[in-house]
């Protein structure tokens, strides 16, 4: 009997053009189902993106459909780390650990709970600083935040670290009034650009390095070698979360879009006929290469994001189509009956070249191992929340 019943919920996990689908609401299901009291209990990683990539996809989904049950789930796990005064414990010295912040904003806007915008100032202020209490955070000779504070990062910026904090930054200042959040979010968002972006390509390298003397980078440029399909979702998200927010009146708004129009030409033109994107985007004929599913659904956040809010051409409609119906290809049922997403990359770090990061093979999520990656998770759940309504 239950091998009957898994066929017909495989059966129902096939997509199908043009057919309704209601992942977005599925997936958020099966996560406060599987991880109890909230999702740390998946991860282990406390105050960081890892569980906020998550929770941040799931918010998405309670704005469109009201379900009080998930911003009851996303407050479980804030509420961990904020006091009733506002206090965040667990604090990061890294780019990972202010993503969080994204969700101070949301449960603020929510609820009107003083505490939660006194969390996200505390954020604001532990990245940028003030007068009487320095940002802690280690910078490059010009003004880019390392994405760690440790020896690995020494020097380093990554176009991951954009997304991590740059979204949350302009949100934030454009809630509360704050030019200096805004200003600092464009500058830190170009300059990372100014270092990785490919004009040839249209595409940016995972990193770049000020001393150029890890072993990854370049040795005139200083960037990474590779376009990794991931980063480049992690960018594309940042850019238009960031316009979405940004004021039209910002001497850098046509610079930022700018940016994000000539990324979309990246993206297109290294769509695979399947409709998804390779873990090394250039080398689709490397061996070990795989076609990816959390890029993928990054990236298809940010085509459709941009399709919706006017930023693009209607030529993209096929492009974004095309990656919907692949990427719930990728979906399956799990042995509890509920969906699992597969074949996405696990967290990992620059790597010194493309046979490094193919060697890094993809996971599932949920997995029978004992170690699960939020990623998969996270770019469903933002893929559904822009097609699914």
């Amino acid at each position: 009997m239950r091998a009957s019943i898994v066929l017909v919920l495989w059966v129902l996990a096939v997509p199908v053009w043009g057919q309704p689908t209601q992942w977005g609401v599925d997936f958020s299901d099966a996560i406060i189902r599987r991880y109890q009291p909230n999702i740390n209990t998946m991860t282990g990683k406390n105050w960081d993106h890892a569980n906020s990539i998550i929770l941040h996809g799931m918010e998405k989904i309670y704005v469109q459909t009201g379900d009080e049950s998930y911003l009851k789930y996303i407050q479980s796990f804030v509420d961990d780390y904020v006091s009733t005064a506002g206090e965040v414990s667990g604090l990061k010295e890294e780019l990972d650990g202010i993503h969080p912040g994204v969700l101070c904003l949301f449960l603020y806007q929510e609820t009107g709970e003083e505490r939660y915008r006194v969390a996200a100032q505390r954020m604001r202020d532990y990245l940028i600083g003030l007068i009487d209490a320095p940002s802690v955070f280690n910078k490059t000779p010009d003004g880019g935040y390392w994405h760690k504070n440790n020896d690995h990062y020494e020097q380093v910026m990554t176009v991951d670290g954009a997304y991590m904090a740059n979204p949350f930054l302009v949100k934030y200042g454009r809630m509360f009034g704050d030019s200096r959040s805004i200003d600092v979010a464009v500058f830190q968002t170009l300059l990372i650009a100014s270092h990785t972006f490919d004009i040839s390509t249209h595409l940016p390298y995972h990193g770049w390095d000020y001393t150029k003397h890890h072993s990854w980078s370049h040795p005139i440029t200083g960037t990474s070698t590779e376009v990794w399909s991931r980063s480049v979702g992690w960018f594309s998200m940042a850019l238009v979360d960031m316009l979405e927010y940004l004021p039209d009146t910002h001497p850098d708004y046509a610079r930022m879009m700018h940016l994000y129009q000539e990324l979309v030409q990246g993206i297109v033109a290294t769509q695979t006929d399947e409709g998804m994107w390779y873990q090394m985007m250039l080398k689709p004929n490397l061996v070990g290469n795989y076609l990816e599913s959390s890029g993928t659904g990054m990236m298809l956040y940010a085509l459709q994001k941009g399709k919706q809010s006017g930023w693009l051409a209607n030529d993209c409609d096929w492009t974004i189509d095309r990656a919907w119906e692949a990427l719930q290809g990728y979906i399956r049922v799990y042995s509890d009956g509920m969906p699992l997403i597969t074949s996405f990359n696990p967290g990992m770090g620059i790597k010194d070249n493309a046979e490094e990061y193919v060697k890094v093979r993809p996971v599932d999520c949920p997995s029978e191992r004992d170690h699960q990656h939020a990623h998969g998770y996270c770019a469903i759940l933002m893929a559904a929340s822009v097609m699914e309504f």
